[in-house]
Parts: C-alpha cells; sequence; structure tokens
C-alpha cells in the first residue's frame, strides 16, 4: 500500500476539483475504515452565499464530503472498481450537531458495515477539533 498522504484523490474521485469535498487522506485501514480532511474555507463557491455575514457549510455539502470519504475507502481498498460509476444512494439519520464555520479542517470518519451485491453501507462522522459536528449513515451503489 502506498503512503496514504501521496494518494492523488483526483486521480480516483471522478469530480471536478470544485466538487471535491477532502483534500487528504489521513489513515485508512483497508476494508474498514478511513479518516480524511476537508479543509473548509473562505473561498469556497458557498461562502458569500451560505449565509451572508455568517457564513455556515450547508449540511448537504457535510454529507457529500462523508459520501465522497467513503467511496475514497471502497475505491481505495478495492481498486478494481476505480473507473465504475460509484452513486450516493441514500442517507440514514444524518444529524447535524454543530454549524461548521470558516475557516476549519473537518476531519472526516467512515465505517465500513456491510455490502449486499452492490449496495455499500458506511456509518460516517464528521468533526472539528475533536468534537463531533454530523454523522450519517451513508448508503451508496456501484454499477458492479
Amino acid at each position: 500500500m502506498e503512503n496514504v498522504k501521496s494518494i492523488a484523490i483526483n486521480e480516483i474521485l471522478p469530480h471536478g476539483e470544485g466538487f471535491t469535498f477532502v483534500n487528504e487522506i489521513i489513515d485508512i485501514e483497508l476494508g474498514k475504515s478511513i479518516t480524511a480532511l476537508h479543509r473548509v474555507s473562505e473561498k469556497a463557491f458557498w461562502y458569500p452565499h451560505h449565509f451572508p455575514g455568517n457564513p455556515v457549510m450547508p449540511g448537504v455539502l457535510i454529507i457529500e464530503a462523508l459520501a465522497q470519504t467513503s467511496a475514497l475507502l471502497v475505491l481505495i481498498s478495492f481498486p478494481e472498481l476505480r473507473g465504475i460509476p460509484f452513486y450516493l444512494a441514500g442517507v440514514k439519520d444524518a444529524r447535524f450537531k454543530s454549524p461548521v464555520v470558516p475557516p476549519a479542517e473537518l476531519i472526516l470518519k467512515s465505517f465500513f458495515e456491510s455490502r449486499r451485491a452492490n449496495v455499500w453501507f458506511f456509518d460516517t462522522k464528521a468533526f472539528i477539533d475533536e468534537k463531533e459536528v454530523a454523522y450519517a449513515k451513508i448508503i451508496a451503489v456501484s454499477q458492479k
């Protein structure tokens, strides 16, 4: 396994640069869990709009960051699935416990729960300074 710091996220995830919400992989236990980082910046496209004068990272983008982190866990653990479409199929029990305000380092954790055919299940959490700010059950589907 290559050093996690050297993994080129943009070569694994199909998202364009403006819609990739994982900046760095901190740690991975193949097939089990991943910890990643998203730097929440004042330069983010949503910053001036959500909400003017009181910017807060939209919850849906926190979920997207957690989903991308989950996809990275699968695509790094199973390289044969790279290039095969992998989609967010559902979100359960999402909770936002504290606002995410730029600038911040959002720590993203995803834990593989199970797989049924091409449907994948993850337990995910987001933290700032070791404080849990969000969690959700992520359901993803792969085309294989």
